[in-house]
């Protein structure tokens, strides 16, 4: 495996060792606060993090490795940054997403399954992306 899939696995982990513990920090925020407890606010607050998901799909999505200098080291680091960024929010905003339904609903496994089956499916996106840019 060239270096550059290894890259690629290491941001994708690092990303996940990140969001673990930042599940519990939004949680513990989201149920302590007041404003919760009104659910117009929950819908709200809801629909703003899905514009930020929208969006941070939209950038991940939009960007290729395609059109990265993959031999100079510092466009392969620019380009793990911008995709590892897109990846952190899209993850930050999947959570939020699960937090803020089941305030709305309560807890419901199957839908909290599907935002883990898009969150691997934005990972395996971010490396066929790279395959395809054949390097």
């Amino acid at each position: 495996m060239k270096s550059i899939y290894w890259e690629n696995l290491a941001k994708n982990i690092i990303i996940l060792l990140i969001l673990i513990p930042t599940l519990s920090s939004i949680q513990s925020f989201i149920y302590s606060s007041s404003l919760m407890l009104d659910k117009g606010v929950v819908g709200s607050i809801l629909a703003v993090v899905s514009i930020i998901a929208v969006t941070a799909c939209f950038g991940n999505f939009a960007f290729t490795y395609e059109k990265v200098a993959h031999k100079n080291l510092s466009s392969r680091l620019l380009a793990h940054t911008t995709t590892g960024l897109f990846m952190f929010l899209i993850g930050l905003s999947l959570e939020m997403t699960a937090v803020l339904t089941s305030l709305l609903i309560g807890n419901f496994p199957i839908f909290n399954l599907s935002l883990v089956v898009l969150y691997a499916a934005c990972v395996l996106y971010d490396f066929w992306d790279l395959k395809r840019a054949k390097v």
